[in-house]
């Protein structure tokens, strides 16, 4: 057993880890590099971003013959205890790790797995190891086979703070299995190479960088620590975590949101934009600007968004919509604080209207049928096609996500001209109006329209279509919705299926790098957020029992699952386990949204 500790803003949570991994932690430096343990996943480790590629280095710090008692979690590091007594501390600076150990005599093992990221070939693969004073340096060249007569890149490594004559060089290979990765389908099997043991007598302290020579690396082992970011003291303690999760994934030069570690390591149009609803609540209005001003400027060169940042990827029918959602979100919690004029010009207000506006037009013009929104193949945030289901044509929340577009021109044009926006109310009206007689029928919400028959399928969209337009339906009838959703997808641990259960196409467990369960099964952390906001919105009385546990499951996973204070992407639709990213941006954004309404 793992005892699990938080403390953030002097509050503090403990509880027992448990799921596949238990104890597992996840540092950042907020440059695009990560520190992860747990030897469950071939991501576990130090992972840098050496010139424009991720690359892994360190595997892991062993300790041998110490039992892992409790691992408590604080801003800015991690610490580790165990039962003989020993201490080790664990903090990402702005180009490094840094460890510690106190308490502990005896070797430490040093494995390492260095390569970039997604270069699994065992061949070609060699190590040197030298030391200069205190310092390890550690050289990797990747040739393109095993006879290194063509060098692919070559990585670095420093190892910081080993005095002369602590090192035992071991330097042999050994298989790495990882359970994770194996569950997921993924290639599960690596050679890891033990570079060696460091003696400690007593205490010790290391610090870690890596680069693309030697000279690289020894200068980022003394690069200074990065600077916390603040957060609200007066919060729950489950929202001051999650919005820390959420700020470990924000890049700290560019502000850009990565979508989640250790996989999805970009900026993803709809994720990030989702995401940024969080950080609007959290009072983070420079950077929501600047990501709404990053996004509408992609407008002016072409008419959409793609769903990697800035271009790339599976085309985002959604991600146009959640730019006009947050940029109304971000001017409405400017006005309401009399903080509009001080962040917005009515220079910068125009050319949102007109690209966000422009956008809009050109979509209603150029994806109209029967004068619905409708998109093609693999285009919504159920991206994942499987056995037929690619929800293609019209989709209920890409209409609540054009309505929340017009509703947006509404406003920026009564602040920009003298005009009311008469043009925009009545595209929005007519449209509403559509959706309405399309969609909605003897008290259900259909998930979609194609080739004008009513896709009934129930899936969790109908609450992205509340949150995203509550004045699609009235109050009563968005009831009458959920109940026949709650009906069919509801998971009594606390969770919701992305399908409903008597599906043929449902999957109860989560089925890693396939499809199958993806979108048919799996429960995404981010919907269950966002749907208990939409039930708590809508009926707080109503849909008690249903708000609190999917609270429960979320904030569990957050504090007690997978990465200790962070947010998974989803869990399986049997039982809550924690599946997927380990760290999913929406998913902490979200929960945050949830646990500050």
């Amino acid at each position: 057993m793992v005892r699990v500790i938080h403390e953030q803003g002097g509050q503090r949570a403990e509880g027992e880890a448990h799921g596949l991994g238990a104890g597992m932690f996840l540092l950042t430096d907020r440059q695009g590099g990560f520190f992860s343990l747990g030897n469950i996943t071939k991501y576990n480790g130090l992972v840098c971003r050496v010139e424009e590629h991720l690359a892994k280095t360190v595997e892991n710090i062993l300790l041998p013959g110490q039992e892992l008692e409790t691992v408590r979690s604080f801003p800015g590091g991690v610490e580790r205890r165990y039962s003989g007594g020993a201490v080790e501390t664990f903090a990402m600076g702005s180009c490094s790790l840094s460890y510690s150990i106190e308490g502990y005599s005896g070797e430490l093992l040093l494995d390492l797995d260095m390569r970039r990221l997604g270069d699994e070939s065992a061949a070609g693969r060699a190590y040197a190891v030298r030391q200069e004073g205190e310092t390890l340096l550690i050289t990797y060249e990747k040739y393109s086979d095993d006879s290194r007569s063509q060098k692919e890149y070559e990585l670095s490594l420093a190892v910081q703070g080993v005095a002369h004559g602590a090192f035992r060089f071991i330097q042999e290979w050994q298989e790495g299995r990882y359970q994770y990765d194996a569950r997921r389908g993924d290639s599960s099997k690596l050679w890891l190479f033990r570079c060696g043991a460091i003696r400690v007598d007593g205490s010790l302290s290391l610090s870690f960088a890596a680069g693309a020579n030697a000279v690289e690396a020894s200068v980022k082992t003394t690069a200074g620590e990065r600077q916390a970011v603040t957060h609200p003291k007066d919060e729950p303690l489950p929202a001051l975590v999650s919005l820390a999760s959420l700020d470990s994934l924000t890049l700290a030069r560019t502000g850009w949101i990565y979508a989640g570690l250790p996989w999805f390591s970009q900026p993803w149009s709809r994720d990030e934009l989702i995401s940024l609803g969080a950080l609007i609540r959290a009072g983070r209005y420079a950077l929501a600007k600047e990501t709404v001003l990053r996004y509408a400027a992609l407008l002016s060169q072409r008419n959409g968004l793609d769903a990697l940042y800035p271009r790339g990827g599976l085309p985002a029918a959604d991600a146009l919509g959640w730019l006009a959602k947050r940029t109304h979100d971000l001017l409405l919690a400017l006005e309401r604080r009399g903080l509009l004029r001080q962040h917005f010009s009515r220079r910068e207000l125009r050319s949102l209207r007109d690209a966000i506006g422009g956008a809009l037009a050109t979509v209603a013009a150029e994806r109209s049928g029967d004068g619905l929104i409708v998109n093609s193949v693999g285009e919504t945030w159920m991206d994942a096609s499987y056995g037929g289901d690619t929800r293609q044509g019209a989709r209920i929340e890409i209409q609540a996500l054009q309505l929340a577009g017009y509703r947006l021109c509404r406003l920026l044009e009564r602040k920009t001209s003298l005009l009311s926006g008469n043009e925009w109310r009545r595209r929005e009206e007519g449209l509403s109006r559509r959706v309405r007689a399309a969609f909605f029928s003897d008290g259900r919400l259909a998930d979609g329209v194609v080739d004008g028959q009513q896709d009934w399928t129930q899936r969790p969209n109908i609450f992205l279509a509340y949150y995203l337009y509550p004045e699609l339906l009235p109050a009563e009838e968005w009831k009458a919705a959920f109940d026949h959703a709650l009906s069919r997808l509801w998971l009594p641990w606390g969770g919701l299926a992305t399908i409903e259960k008597e599906h043929p196409l449902f999957t109860p467990r989560y089925t890693g790098m396939s499809n199958q369960s993806y979108h048919r099964g799996d429960s995404w952390y981010w919907v269950n957020g966002l749907a208990a906001l939409c039930l708590r919105r809508l009926d707080s009385a109503k849909y008690r029992e249903h708000i609190e546990k999917l609270r429960c499951a979320c904030v569990d996973d957050l504090l007690f699952q997978g990465a200790i204070g962070h947010c998974s992407e989803l869990s399986s639709a049997a039982e809550q386990e924690w599946g997927g990213c380990f760290s999913q941006a929406w998913s902490a954004a979200m929960l945050y949204e949830l646990l500050t309404e």
